[in-house]
């Protein structure tokens, strides 16, 4: 059995409410009145109050070309990466020796060696553990991590989560899509360490699942131009996730004797009101049941695979649950695919 004990989060320091960015955006937009206008009604729809950023604002404004975004990722990101890291081993009470694997989710930026390199040296962990980088799940990475580290935790080692998401180096000022809009208006910047143990935690891993939805593979990702990374985000997801998520869910329960309506805890991917809105009401869903997906959305934005996780870690912070409940979480990310992850609470 693996069992999650503990989730850390950290923020970089520049803090703006989205009235701030609105008003920083007015100036990036300001040859394109029907952009900003759309940018001003999607900011103040989002029902998020507050995002944090790994640079200043006017420093997002004037980014240009892949180097000077992948130095500002390993300089901020890695030290970001190793603070929550540190927040969780001692939150668990746990050495650097106790840690036997380290999965760490990033898809902001793709640095060879990842960034987790450097938190491993910064703090001494065991240089012969299992380490496993992922990029390309994008935003279902804090959830798919989990899944993985269930799996693959060694004996009596405790195995460590890390998802650390600059999401606001992906930001393209000559864009003026669709997409690119809307990620300027939902993405922020965040870290997040999960410690799973083999024997004791707060939630036991009941069972995994992964489900790619055919045909969708061009609803959410990144498109590659010369200039680097640019945000795809298509106004289906929504309706799409609506559709197949109340047939994927009870089907993957039924497989352990549950139903939807024996799961009383639901964590979401805060991807956005729209996606969220659509999860609670296709399934049926009171919102006190899931109201931790809503709750990061509010504090801090999109924060693509970090996001989950800062849902998660409310949820163990309020603990609103009594032994035995189940707990369900719901991870969306580019393929489109969709990540199941059933809990047990347990303290």
């Amino acid at each position: 059995m693996t069992y999650i004990d503990s989730v850390s989060i950290g923020l970089p320091e520049h803090h703006y409410s989205t009235a701030d960015i609105v008003r920083a955006a007015s100036e990036w937009l300001k040859a394109a009145p029907e952009q900003r206008a759309l940018f001003d009604r999607l900011s103040h729809s989002t029902q998020i109050e507050s995002r944090a950023f790994a640079i200043p604002v006017e420093q997002i404004l004037s980014l240009n070309g892949p180097g000077t975004r992948a130095k500002i990722f390993s300089e901020v990101g890695s030290q970001l990466l190793s603070d929550v890291i540190s927040k969780g081993l001692s939150a668990s009470s746990l050495q650097a020796n106790d840690v036997g694997a380290l999965l760490f989710t990033s898809c902001t930026v793709p640095s060879i060696p990842a960034i987790d390199v450097k938190a491993i040296d910064a703090l001494k962990l065991p240089p012969g553990l299992i380490r496993l980088p992922i990029f390309q799940h994008g935003c279902a990475g804090g959830a798919v991590g989990l899944s993985l580290a269930s799996q693959l935790a060694p004996p009596g080692k405790a195995t460590l989560l890390a998802s650390v998401e600059l999401c606001s180096l992906i930001y393209q000022a000559q864009d003026l899509s669709g997409g690119n809009l809307v990620g300027s208006a939902i993405f922020g910047d965040g870290a997040a360490c999960v410690v799973l143990k083999p024997d004791s935690g707060k939630l036991r891993v009941v069972a995994t699942s992964s489900h790619l939805i055919p045909g969708t593979s061009h609803l959410m990702g990144y498109d590659i131009f010369d200039d680097g990374t640019h945000l795809r985000l298509d106004r289906e997801v929504p309706q799409c996730l609506a559709h197949h998520a109340p047939e994927l869910i009870p089907s993957f329960l039924a497989q352990h004797s549950l139903k939807p309506e024996d799961v009383r805890w639901w964590i979401f991917h805060p991807g956005g009101a729209k996606i969220l809105h659509a999860l609670q009401e296709s399934l049926r869903l009171e919102p006190e049941q899931c109201r931790w997906g809503w709750e990061s959305l509010r504090k801090h934005g999109n924060m693509s695979s970090a996001s989950v996780l800062f849902a998660l870690c409310q949820f163990l912070d309020e603990r609103p649950y009594r032994p035995g409940d189940k707990a369900f979480m719901l991870g969306v990310g580019p393929g489109l695919m969709l990540q199941l992850n059933l809990f047990e609470c347990v303290a």
